[in-house]
């Protein structure tokens, strides 16, 4: 996550609703960020992403199966605010 952190999601994924408040944390797949950016070169943390796709198919009376496809893709990131809550 470009500070160091990482995390792996498994599964799809919950998929849009606008019943989500996008100031909510993510249902099942997030990170928090505990530290800004402005103290890193370039002032943005490297953020980069692999994918892997394991695929099933079906159709014309034929089936098959694709394992293991991958995508990966990296940017920059500025985190420009990280404020503390307590809670009790």
């Amino acid at each position: 996550m470009g500070e160091g952190g990482s995390v792996v999601c498994r599964g799809p994924g919950t998929q849009y609703s606008e019943a989500f408040s996008p100031k909510a944390s993510s249902p099942d797949c997030g990170y928090t960020y505990r530290r800004a950016s402005v103290s890193v070169p370039g002032k943005a943390y490297t953020v980069s992403v692999r994918v892997t796709w394991d695929v099933e198919w079906h159709g014309g009376g034929q089936a098959g199966v694709v394992p293991g496809l991958v995508m990966t893709a990296a940017r920059q990131l500025v985190v420009d605010e990280v404020q503390a809550v307590v809670t009790r």
